[in-house]
């Protein structure tokens, strides 16, 4: 995907997390499945800080993500956090 074109969670985001990575944060109070609390900028930038390893516990623990799905999350904030 170009740096140009639009992000969105429903089709760029939300695919990128397992059921298995839904089910390990929610007792945390991290809902990744739920757009309502991804989208707001506070709760964005907290799972991309897991999703570094900037916060304990790193997110996926078994699989990190790659450069390239960095790129696209944090373009999704950059740009507004869309739907």
């Amino acid at each position: 995907m170009a740096n140009q074109e639009r992000v969105s969670f429903a089709a760029d985001i939300r695919p990128l997390f397992r059921q298995i990575d839904i089910d390990h944060m929610r007792p945390r109070n991290v809902h990744l499945d739920d757009f309502a609390f991804m989208s707001k900028r506070e709760n964005a930038t907290t799972v991309y800080d897991f999703l570094t390893g900037k916060k304990e516990p790193q997110m996926p623990p078994d699989e990190p993500w790659s450069s390239e799905q960095l790129d696209l999350f944090n373009r999704w904030m950059e740009n507004g956090c869309q739907a």
